[in-house]
């Protein structure tokens, strides 16, 4: 502090500012309000999320600081990817796009605000910057050039006003880089996530999918399954900008948890072996048909045939139920039943089909029965009156179906290890004690620095711990902060060392700021790492202190609370 009593101090500052936001507000001024406030929250969010805090946000202008050039940086790059997702969704003439400026350099704190030679200058570079590019000092570009995959363009030494030394300005080339920036953070399939370019390509595709897969029921077992959440992550991502859709991301089973319930436990290994039964009788069913078009030989009547009219369709839905029971979002078993509906309208169809290319032969195979060959007629057969027993029929099942899933997820969240305070639920997705959890998270919280990383990040706000045994690999918890050796995923292992466990702190995402206990991690729609704690239960000494990723390895995708 120097004698006046001012503070100074070193600090990264982000200076961002809407381009051509005067004309936006006078072709319509309560639009580009709207859009401006929800752009701006955004923003505000991924500060937070990469170590930093808004210090000012005056009209359309966001100021922020970060504890390091590196921080503020990266935070920069997310920023513009996800204004380009956004503005990907708008026409050209309603996109609002983005100047960035970030500089490290001094500044001078009274109470939460920030003034100084270093602020000015993230505010003229900001004015140097492209709309929807970034433009950064040299000491900014020094400590992160060889961090960050980006291509940097160096403007040289440019005058910006009211300084009277020069500044060297490097303009960051965004687009084709920041899914390149993503590796370092989340490691998500390069080259395709945050490229607007190639998104607009995709986006029409992954959506022609989702129409004749019905979502996520083959994709999510196939070997494609990182390809495809690469681009499929947006759809959930839009689905949690609201209270009224958020749920649909929820799992109502555990995804990668062990449970005390031998059933819950049993439930991933069914689900893939039925994923597999369903392939082989579709692929059976296949084969029958095409062998039987190839030979000429009129209806097939036997094999699968002789047991299911449609064993094509029956093993799609087995390969559905045995996807839901592995991937268990709300989202899922709601695409599940509809599936199912348009299976069974498909299969009508069909029916009609070889009725008028095969006569008898096909009405006397189909008289015969078989599997869900003779059921009684509950709709009325066509017209008006059958499309509105279909639609009620179908609402109905829905709306049983999520209200089984509640009660499933209620269940599964009383089989977890779990322990609940007012404003923190803690996790293990292994099997622990009660003893065990409390010892670990004491110890963890017995640091002084981890406290106040804790109170400086999360504040008032809800707080959703994990604790895992440090042996084991979770890809689906932002606390890898290594590369894992071995394959990707979730693995867990009952056999484990229990004096070993990461401790991972987060900040909970919820619409409800006032849930308790259970409730904040059924009211929770993502999480915010703040710091991970690797601790020794037997000695109460902690091994090391870290700052985990921003994201999980698959990137910005909504993975499962449980």
């Amino acid at each position: 502090m120097d004698p006046n009593g001012v503070e100074r101090k070193l600090a990264a500052i982000l200076s961002a500012d809407v381009a051509g936001y005067g004309r936006l507000m006078a072709e319509d001024e309560v639009k580009a309000v709207r859009t401006l406030t929800a752009y701006l929250a955004e923003l505000t969010r991924l500060v937070g999320q990469h170590r930093g805090r808004v210090v000012d946000s005056p009209g359309d202008n966001l100021l922020g600081e970060f504890p390091s050039a590196l921080n503020a940086a990266r935070c920069a790059v997310e920023m513009q990817r996800v204004l380009q997702a956004r503005n990907a969704d708008l026409p050209e003439p309603k996109r609002m796009h983005f100047r960035i400026g970030v500089h490290l350099g001094e500044v001078m704190v009274t109470g939460d605000r920030i003034y100084g030679d270093g602020v000015d200058i993230a505010a003229r570079l900001e004015g140097l910057a492209e709309p929807g590019g970034i433009c950064i000092s040299a000491s900014v570009y020094e400590p992160i050039r060889r961090k960050l995959q980006l291509d940097f363009e160096d403007l040289g030494e440019q005058r910006v006003k009211n300084l009277l030394e020069p500044v060297r300005v490097y303009r960051a080339r965004v687009s084709g880089a920041a899914a390149r920036v993503r590796r370092d953070d989340a490691r998500v399939l390069p080259g395709l996530s945050g490229r607007p370019g190639l998104s607009v390509l995709v986006a029409p595709a992954v959506w022609l999918v989702y129409v004749a897969i019905v979502f996520e029921i083959l994709f999510m077992i196939s070997p494609f399954a990182l390809y495809y959440y690469s681009a499929y992550g947006p759809s959930l991502n839009f689905f949690q900008r609201s209270p009224w859709t958020v749920w649909l991301t929820d799992f109502f089973l555990p995804h990668f948890s062990r449970t005390s319930s031998p059933v819950l436990n049993a439930l991933p290994g069914l689900g893939r072996a039925l994923v597999l039964l369903g392939a082989v009788v579709f692929f059976v069913g296949f084969f029958q048909v095409y062998w039987a078009k190839i030979r000429r030989r009129g209806v097939v009547s036997r094999g699968l045939y002789a047991f299911s009219r449609h064993p094509q369709y029956l093993g799609l839905a087995i390969v559905g139920l045995g996807t839901l029971l592995v991937w268990p979002r709300f989202l899922v078993l709601i695409m599940y039943i509809t599936m199912l509906l348009l299976y069974g309208l498909l299969a009508r169809w069909e029916e009609q089909r070889c009725l008028k290319k095969f006569g008898e032969s096909y009405r006397a195979y189909r008289g015969r029965g078989g599997l869900l060959g003779k059921l009684p007629r509950l709709l009325p057969a066509s017209g008006g009156k059958r499309f509105a027993s279909v639609l009620v029929l179908y609402l109905v099942v829905i709306l049983a179906t999520i209200a089984l899933g509640y009660r499933l997820r209620d269940y599964s969240l009383s089989q977890l290890s779990a322990l609940y305070t007012e404003n923190m639920a803690v996790l293990s997705p292994a099997v622990l004690s009660d003893d065990e959890l409390r010892t670990a998270l004491r110890v963890a919280l017995a640091d002084a620095g981890v406290r106040g990383k804790i109170r400086a990040a999360a504040k008032s706000e809800k707080l959703l711990v994990y604790v895992v045994p440090l042996e084991l690999s979770i890809g689906d918890l932002p606390m890898e902060t290594h590369r894992h050796v071995g394959p990707p995923g979730h693995h867990l292992s009952d056999d484990f060392d229990r004096r070993f466990y990461k401790v991972l702190f987060t900040k909970v995402r919820t619409y409800d700021p006032a849930v308790e206990g259970e409730e904040i991690v059924k009211k929770a729609y993502g999480r915010d790492p703040i710091v991970l704690v690797k601790v020794n239960t037997e000695t109460g000494r902690i091994m090391g202190i870290e700052t985990p990723p921003p994201h999980v390895r698959w990137g910005d995708i909504p993975t499962p609370l449980f």
